[in-house]
Parts: structure tokens; sequence; C-alpha cells
């Protein structure tokens, strides 16, 4: 049978997924499974070896979330799932005949659905896993055609699915060690306690974990008591209900881990429990502790809980000053093991992950971007995520995860967690509320932020955008390259308060190494940019011709082959004073920097012309100077800036010049010096702008914007304006000096319409203006090295 579209199309989407994006590969495979089957319940087990099992790792439909963590033995024989995974045999199941297959009966009657197709999912001859598509009745088995169809999407999807399941499950192996080391680290230090005070007769760390609901309690991390019977029953009691009035703490802390009484923001001394309605009454009646110290850690912006210690004493016992003074220090300790020392292992194993993905040749951005992404998610164990790129607009910046038209610009991974991300403005408390966002603060505030709760941020300052709402906390952390931020990594948790210090401190590093390489990266998309814009500005390339050189221009009419005549003419004196900057001679300066006033009505070619003029340049510069290099070119539209930006935009500005100079910032006259530059639309320029290129015009020399000291750069400038200066001049819009500066050199580009003899050639007054200058100044009679 020939490969449908649809499976051509799943096999070219299954080819841009790694090893870390087992989520997509899932969804991919339920999704082409659903549709091909026509049936909505799906779902996906795989081999489990961290627990023995075959775990449900995808599911939809009606009870998916319930459905997902279901667990079959990996080897049963009261087991349709364990039997189709050992044999490597498709099955189909009815309710009706399954009577002797228990396990697969009880799932059945508990999830309601009727009857059952099982497919082995292989990777290189060896199970690992099973795809289940359920239905709510009974019916007859799928044509051959579509079984060999959902062959083909398990035969495709196997290999990559073998790989992200064991990377999947190496990583939580990571994260629950991490949670071990944790747990034995705050056990060796509540053990101390006991030690450090004699009349502490037991010690325990509480820490805030979520319930089904999204209510936390405070769950025992680990305890400590020189008699191990009072340990053991300790441990037995269970987490602290935090709900209204079902326990003491309860009265301190809400439901949702954070601090309501103000009493608890400093340490709390109950002298006697028994004075007291606790949820735990074997505190008081089996295990007769009677004094509890409470010492809070907690986060002081947010007032939520990060651990509770809780040091307990047999007796009415009032600790003193300087006890007191040693269990908060002791306090504080703890906190630190359990917030840094859990997450050494995971942060050695992100230096390791993004070393080989630096090592990988990756010559596009956009790529590099989802694969930092998709290694992120999956080391945090976040459920989706987003990268945005910071881009200007409208002289304003933006952050960019897709253009209008979807196409992904930065990263954004499980896309049906996150449609459509706009575009979002930099910003803090200076953007109205509904322009703000969690990413915008980050990138204006260069500081990484955690919503615990999207609800309650949207409630105060706002810096929250939704994009589903499913997704219940976030974390974003800009990524910095020469103090600039040029991204920003968002993650996103379907749970409450998921993101902690050390997913803060993994996602610096990934920035951290990131940085440079996203950089140049977004360079090298600039500069490919530019290029394939100057290609395109080139309207016609002969099929035939195998490089484009001046005189491959738009037919042989005369009106061409005067602008080949001029530049031609032009180019060789020019090209003169660039060889004399790449020496360094100084006595040319006293000429004044050439320029090219280039002038005509839109379509009439100007930016053709600079075109061309640029590549007799280049060759040129080529064959004297380095016939591997480039001279250097900038384009810039004038236009598209207004009053200090256009003056930044030329000669640059410092730091802290006008709102949003972050940072110092060259100009393109002085970026390329030694080069040519090409200003479109001159006649836009502001007076400031006008009086600074005339002063440049004369010896090279500027100004940065917001700076005092000289600076001097040396560039051929072409200038190019659709405007009649004749008129901005009359009407005083545009300075006259600078004007006859400019038209020393001149050519007008005719429309269409035009005449050729009304085209004038000013070359030779050009070429005049150079000799009659040399003359004046040496008075020596000689012919201008530049013209020779």
């Amino acid at each position: 049978m020939p490969t449908t579209p649809r499976i051509k199309e799943f096999q070219t989407a299954i080819a841009a997924y790694g090893k870390e994006n087992l989520g997509e590969l899932l969804y991919a495979l339920a999704e082409n499974a659903a549709q091909l089957s026509g049936c909505e319940r799906i779902r996906i087990y795989l081999e489990d070896l961290t627990r023995g099992a075959l775990t449900c790792v995808h599911a939809t439909g009606p009870f998916g979330k319930e459905l997902t963590e279901t667990t079959f033995p990996i080897v049963s024989e009261d087991s349709i799932v364990s039997k189709v995974f050992v044999s490597q045999h498709f099955f189909y199941f009815k309710t009706s005949e399954s009577a002797k297959h228990s396990l697969d009966q009880e799932c059945a009657v508990r999830f309601m659905f009727r009857s059952s197709y099982f497919m082995p999912v292989v990777s290189g001859g060896k199970s690992i896993g099973v795809l289940c598509i359920d239905q709510e009745y009974v019916s007859e088995m799928f044509s051959s055609d579509i079984i060999e169809q959902l062959t083909e999407l398990a035969d495709i999807v196997a290999d990559p699915l073998d790989q992200a399941r064991i990377y999947h499950q190496q990583v939580s192996l990571a994260r629950r060690l991490e949670t071990f080391k944790a747990r034995e680290a705050a056990g060796m230090m509540v053990r101390s306690a006991v030690k450090l005070i004699e009349k502490v007769s037991l010690a325990a760390v509480l820490v805030p974990t979520y319930q089904e609901g999204g209510a936390q309690v405070l769950e025992n991390l680990a305890s400590y008591s020189a008699d191990e019977n009072l340990k053991k029953t300790y441990d037995q009691l269970g987490a602290l209900d935090l709900r209204k009035g079902m326990s003491l703490i309860s009265n301190y802390i809400n439901d949702q881990g954070v601090i309501i009484d103000d009493r608890l923001l400093q340490s709390l001394f109950i002298a006697d429990l028994t004075q007291h309605n606790l949820q735990m009454r074997e505190l008081t009646e089996t295990m007769e502790l009677r004094s509890l110290y409470v010492v809070p850690r907690f986060n002081p912006e947010t007032r939520r809980i990060i651990c509770l210690l809780n040091y307990y004493s047999h007796d009415l016992y009032q600790f003193s000053d300087f006890e007191m003074g040693l269990l908060q220090t002791h306090a504080e300790m703890v906190e630190k093991v359990i917030s840094e020392v859990g997450g050494e292992h995971l942060e050695i194993r992100v230096l390791s992950e993004i070393s080989e993905l630096l090592n990988e040749r990756m010559e596009s951005l956009q790529p590099f971007l989802t694969r930092v992404l998709s290694k992120a998610t999956e080391l945090i164990g976040a459920d989706t995520g987003s990268i945005a790129v910071v881009t200007e607009r409208d002289d304003a910046k933006w952050l960019v995860v897709e253009d209008e038209n979807g196409t992904i610009i930065g990263a954004k991974n499980k896309e049906w967690l996150k449609k459509y991300i706009p575009p979002l403005p930099v910003g803090g408390e200076n953007l109205p509320k509904e322009e703000r966002s969690l990413t915008g603060y980050v990138a204006y505030t260069k500081r990484p932020k955690i919503n615990g709760r999207v609800e309650t941020e949207l409630q105060g300052k706002g810096f929250h955008r939704s994009m589903s709402s499913l997704l219940k906390s976030e974390i974003a952390v800009p990524i910095i390259c020469d103090d600039e931020v040029i991204a920003v990594i968002c993650l996103n948790s379907l749970l409450y308060d998921y993101f902690r210090e050390e997913h803060r401190r993994i996602l610096q590093i990934i920035g951290s190494l990131t940085a440079r390489h996203i950089s140049d990266l977004q360079r090298i998309d600039r500069l490919q940019g530019e290029v394939n814009r100057l290609t395109t500005d080139v309207a016609y390339k002969d099929p035939h011709v195998s490089s484009y050189r001046l005189g491959n221009i738009i037919g042989n009419s005369p009106k061409s082959q005067e602008i080949v005549d001029f530049i031609n003419t032009v180019s060789p004196p020019l090209f003169n004073r660039i060889i004399f900057w790449s020496r360094n001679i100084l006595q040319e300066a006293t000429i004044g920097l050439p320029s090219i006033l280039v002038t005509g009505q839109t379509g009439s070619g100007k930016e053709f012309f600079f075109n061309n003029l640029y590549n007799k340049l280049n060759e040129l510069y080529r064959r004297e100077i380095n016939p591997t290099g480039e001279l250097p070119v900038k384009k810039t539209n004038i236009a598209a800036y207004s009053g200090e930006l256009t003056y930044s935009e030329l000669f640059g500005h410092k730091k802290g010049a006008f709102t949003g100079a972050y940072t110092d910032r060259r100009g393109i006259l002085e970026e390329n010096i030694g080069g040519i530059v090409f200003l479109d639309e001159i006649g836009d320029a502001d007076p400031k702008t006008q009086v600074q290129l005339l002063r440049f015009l004369d010896n090279g020399g500027f100004m940065r914007l917001g700076e005092n000291i000289e600076r001097y750069s040396r560039v051929l400038l072409v200038a190019a304006t659709n405007k009649n200066l004749a008129d901005e001049i009359s009407a005083g819009r545009f300075r006259e000096d600078l004007y006859h500066r400019l038209s020393e050199l001149s050519i007008r580009l005719p429309s269409l319409n035009e005449r050729r003899e009304d085209i004038p050639d000013l070359s030779v007054h050009f070429l005049g203006k150079l000799y009659r200058t040399y003359r004046a100044e040496n008075d020596t009679g000689e012919t201008p090295p530049y013209l020779a």
C-alpha cells in the first residue's frame, strides 16, 4: 500500500523532534491514531524500568487525566496489555470476553469503555510500549487498511519515542534522586538540632505540597528524635491540613501556603500544646510533647512558606534567647540545604546537555532555540514553554515568539497548550495593565521572576498574559549578551507553585551558556536577511550569467547605459579615496568626505543604482585590498526614525542619552569606517541631524548623542530622496548648505516617461571639483594620486 499524505506529514513532523520531545511525540501519535481510527479515547503505555511497570504516559478523551499514571505489570498472565507487550502481537479486546483478564476488566469498568484495540510499539525488535484505542461500545475490528496505517504510525515513531522514553526516565530518576538527597540532607540537619539543644525532644522539617484540588498541606520532609519510637509515631501522623480551622498552624498559614498572620513572620513559641486544638492529638496524648518552637522560612515578597521548622520539647520549657538564636540559624541552614543541595545533580546534567548541544552544527537560530527550550522544559519538568526574541518595532522593543502568520521566530513547545502567542511589549509598570506580561517585565528589569499563582499576579501588578486557563504557574529568565537582553525563556506548569529557586538557577545556567551562541546566530540571520534583501533588490538576473556584475542590468536602453557609464566614471576616484583610508593617510581628509546625491521619483531605482555602485567598488576592493574580504556596507532609511533616534542611528549614542538607551551604541557611520553607507529618504532628516551631517562631510568628525567626545570616521556617503530638495529648502525644511555639499556629485534617475537628454551628466563636474580642491591645497600642479 502506498504511503498516504497523512503518513508523510506525520513522518516529517516526527523527524523534527529530539529526545527531549517525549510529550510532542506522544501527542502526535495519539492525535493521528485518533484521526485514523475515528476514536477519541487513546492510551499509550511505555515500559518504565524505574517503576518496574508499563505506565500510561498519555491518555485522551474522558478520564484522560485519571488514566495517566495507571500501570500494568510488564509481565503478567492477567493483563492483555502485558501480553501484547511481551508477544508483540495485536489483540482486540471486548469486555464480554474478559472475565479471565481481570486487570483489563477492572480498567474497562472503572473508565467506562467496552472494547479496545491493543497494538505493540516496537523499536529495534524490542517492545517499548503499547498503543490502546478504546471505544465505549462493542464494535467490529478495524479494517486491514486502518490497521496497516496504524502500524506504519507506530513504526515511524518507535525509534525516536524509545530515545525520548529513556531520556525522560533518566531525568525523572535524577529528580527523584534530588528529592531523596534533599530529604537525607534535611534528616542530617534535624538530627543536629536535637543534639544542639538538650531540651529538644523531636525536630521536624515540613514543606508545602499540593493535594488533589489545588489546596496545600505541610508534608513531613524529615524528622528526628533520639527516641526511635517517638520518631516512628510522628512520621505516621501524615501531613498537616492547611484548610481553615483544620489544624493549629492553619490559623497562621492558608491552604495556599501563604502566611496570613503577621505573628508567623517571626519565630513563634507555643508554651503548652495541650491548651490548643490540635489536628494531631497524638502529639500531646501519645507522644507527650508539650512545648513547640516554630521557625518559618518563607519568600519575603510573597510570604509563601518554603519550609517550616518545628522544635518540640517534652517539658513545659521556655527556650532562652541564645537557644532561639541557635535554632533560627539552624532553620536558615536547613532552608539552604533543601533549596540548593538537591539541585546539584540536575545542574551538572544541564551543563552536559547544553555543552553537547553547542557542539552540534546548527546554522539557524530557530532550530537551536527549539532544542534549548525542549531541554529546559524536560530537565525542569515543566508542562510547556516558549522562548521569545527581542525585536525593535516602531522605536519600541517587543518580544516575539511567532509572527502574525503563525511562523515561529523564537520557539515554543506543546502547542496544544499555547496556541498563538502575540508579540508582547517590553516594559514594567510604565505599561498599561492590559499590555503587561511576565516575559516583558523580565526583559525590562533583566531579572528572573516566578509567578507561583497566575491568578494572584493578575489581581496584583498584572505581569501575566494568559495563553491558557490550564496554566497555573510560570517562570521567566532573561538571556543576556553584552548587557543586552536578547531573548527570554518562559516555562509554564499546570500546577500551582511548581517552580522553585533551583529551577531559576538551572534556567540562568542555560541562558548564560547559550547567550553568545544565540547572539551570533541572530547576527547571522540578520546578515542572511540583508543578503536576501539585497538579492531581491536586483530586479533581473540572466539565468546564463554565473555571477552578477555591473552591466547585467535590465535591458540595454540608453538610460541604463548612462547609469553604467556614470558608475564606471566615478568608481575609480572614489575607490582611490578608500585606498587612502585603508593606509591611514591623513592629508586626504582636508578635501572632506565624498558623497553622492541620488534623486528620482519612487520606483525610479535609487537603491538599485546604489547596489550596482557597491558591486563595482567591492570588485575593486577585492582586487586591490583584500581578495577574500568585503567592502563594509550599511543601509538605512531616514524616514523610519524620528528625532534623537535618527541621530542615534547615524552617529550613535551614550548610555542614558534618552529613554531606552540602555548601553553605549555606535552609529552606522562609525561602524562602517572605511566603507560605503546608503541613506535613503535624506529629505526627511531632522534639523539636528542635518547640521551634524554637514559637519561630518566636511572633516569626518562627529559626536555621539549625549557625549562630548570628538570622534572621526571615513565613509563614502550615498544619499537618496524622492523629494524636490529645492522646494524643501524654500519651505525651510532642508538646509541649503547641506544640499550644495551633497549635490557636488549627483545623479537624477528618470521615470519611464522622461527623455534621455533630460539626465544631466555631472561626473565631469565631480572630477573637476576634486582636481581643483587638490590644486588649491597642494599648489604643485601635479595630478592628485587618487585621480591617477
